[in-house]
């Protein structure tokens, strides 16, 4: 659930002047980044079931460099983290300072991603998804562009090998000013399934899960991320293979992420 935290989430203000299409890229520059994530959710195990909550407060900074004409540098840092909830959380001390370097397009596309080299793994289920904290786009953005992505892989998670498809649908909606900025609203509607198998702290287990994600993220007309929002509904099962026993788990989680001065 940590790595569900770099979901991207912000504001929605009130309307501009209409945008015409622009080639807007990327530019080059550092900002500070505030990521706030609640989940909340119930789980069920041959033992009976049991609901959670688990909230989830991030600082980062996102720094972009100009590599090539078509390469940027984006350096991730994590500022800060802190994990609250009514169960025990893991200790994230170890996160802090964290640095996630990866090489993108100029329109957010990830052509490869370096994580520090660390034994932790809760370190391994951060840098995937702070590898796409910044949100990829079509070039040529204007209010009624629309597209698809589809993306089918294999993946590790918590020691498990996962077969998964990602299916995201986007619009450009109408323009908006975040801080007083104009900015492209872009709508982004997700659907993920994974399945596979592992052996996690030294149990094989398999999983199954699906979840539908619907959020916005914002890009202003000079090329800076202004944030976003993510509402992730997620669907999981997973099967001790030793004990034939199933636990079922269903979780919702709303991600803020805003600008900071």
């Amino acid at each position: 659930m940590i790595a569900r935290a770099l979901l991207l989430s912000a504001a929605l203000l009130p309307l501009a002047r209409p945008i015409v299409a622009q080639s807007v890229e990327y530019a080059a520059g550092t900002t500070r980044y505030r990521v706030s994530t609640t989940t909340k959710g119930s789980q069920t195990t041959p033992l009976g079931s049991s609901d959670f909550e688990l909230g989830i407060q991030q600082q980062i900074t996102l720094s972009l460099a100009r590599q090539a004409k078509d390469t940027l540098l984006a350096t991730v840092t994590l500022d800060s983290i802190n994990v609250s909830g009514a169960v025990a959380m893991p200790d994230v001390s170890a996160l802090r300072g964290a640095q996630f370097v990866s090489l993108v397009s100029p329109t957010g596309r990830v052509y490869s991603t370096r994580a520090p080299t660390n034994a932790n793994p809760l370190i391994a289920q951060l840098a995937e998804g702070v590898a796409r904290f910044l949100p990829a786009y079509r070039p040529g953005l204007k209010p009624g562009a629309t597209w698809s992505d589809t993306t089918v892989g294999r993946v590790t998670q918590q020691g498990m090998d996962l077969d998964r498809t990602i299916v995201s649908n986007y619009t450009v909606e109408q323009d908006t000013t975040i801080g007083g900025v104009k900015a492209f609203k872009v709508a982004r509607v997700t659907s993920v399934k994974a399945a596979g198998s592992g052996t996690p702290q030294g149990t094989p287990v398999s999983m199954e899960s699906s979840s539908t994600s619907n959020g916005a993220f914002f890009l202003s007309e000079a090329g800076v991320f202004l944030g976003a929002t993510s509402n992730d509904d997620v669907d999981l099962k997973l099967k001790i293979l030793a004990q034939g026993a199933e636990i079922s788990m269903k979780q919702n989680a709303q991600t803020r992420v805003e600008p900071m001065p």
